[in-house]
C-alpha cells in the first residue's frame, strides 16, 4: 500500500519539483549570490556603526582612534621641528663662542 502511495503520478510531480527546487537553492550560483549579498549587507552594516560611534565620541567629546593617530602625526612633526630648532641654535652658539675666543 505505502509502495503504491509513492508511486502515485502526483506524489512523483511533487516530489521531483521539490527536488527540482532544492537543487536550484542549494545551486553555486544562488549561493554565491546570496553569500555576496550578505557580505555587502555587514559592510554596510558596519558603516553605519562606525558613523554612530564616532558620533557617540564625538558628542562625549572623546578623541576617535583616527584623532589620536593625527596627534601623533603632528606631534612627531613638531619634535623634528624642535630637533631642527635646537640643532640650529646649537651651532650658533658655538660660533658666538668662537667669536667671543677669538677676540680675546
Amino acid at each position: 500500500m505505502l509502495r503504491s502511495l509513492l508511486d502515485h503520478p502526483l506524489l512523483r510531480q511533487a516530489r521531483a519539483a521539490g527536488e527540482k527546487q532544492v537543487g536550484r537553492v542549494l545551486s553555486p550560483e544562488v549561493a554565491g549570490a546570496a553569500l555576496q549579498t550578505l557580505l555587502a549587507a555587514a559592510g554596510e552594516a558596519r558603516q553605519r556603526i562606525d558613523r554612530v560611534r564616532r558620533a557617540a565620541l564625538d558628542a562625549a567629546q572623546v578623541p576617535s582612534s583616527s584623532d589620536l593617530d593625527e596627534l601623533k602625526r603632528r606631534l612627531v612633526e613638531m619634535e623634528e621641528l624642535l630637533d631642527g630648532l635646537s640643532a640650529r641654535l646649537a651651532r650658533a652658539e658655538a660660533r658666538e663662542g668662537e667669536d667671543e675666543g677669538g677676540e680675546g
